[in-house]
């Protein structure tokens, strides 16, 4: 059976631009009794932007004037040691948002950084992690956020 989300769960939905976090709140008072657990809404607790990623590659590799800047590697191997750093931030964000949940966590990654994301994990975090889903779920909406999660 699926593990549902219930009070004090986060989720976490990622991608290469951004990450949203949110915490399972009780959306009614049998919810927040303690009754009916799984009855939650979701409140945005984070929402961070990787600017890096929304960079072009030429504001990198050139200063103001538009010259190229000295020094830099082919851009091939510059846009792969830009990806890895902004995956390593976000494995980063995701063991400090771990590391301060008091439920479970539920993990959105897009699959194409997933196996990347998740070698960076920290040991407690992969513990506490019920369910990921492997999409960009960062656009979407926290009511069909919580249908994708619950059926998956």
């Amino acid at each position: 059976m699926p593990k549902k989300i219930k009070v004090n769960d986060t989720i976490i939905v990622t991608s290469l631009g951004e990450m949203k976090v949110y915490k399972a709140e009780p959306r009614t008072l049998e919810a927040e009794a303690g009754l009916k657990e799984h009855e939650v809404k979701l409140d945005l607790v984070t929402a961070k932007d990787y600017i890096d990623a929304h960079k072009k590659l030429h504001e990198i590799v050139t200063d103001e004037a538009g010259r190229f800047k000295g020094g830099i590697a082919e851009e091939h191997n510059l846009e792969e040691e830009i990806q890895k750093r902004i995956i390593q931030d976000i494995a980063n964000d995701i063991n400090e948002t771990a590391a301060r949940a008091e439920g479970r966590i539920y993990l959105s990654v897009p699959e194409h950084i997933e196996k990347s994301v998740d070698s960076l994990l920290a040991p407690d975090t992969k513990a506490k992690i019920v369910k990921i889903l492997k999409k960009d779920y960062v656009k979407t909406d926290k009511e069909a956020l919580l249908s994708l999660f619950n059926e998956a």
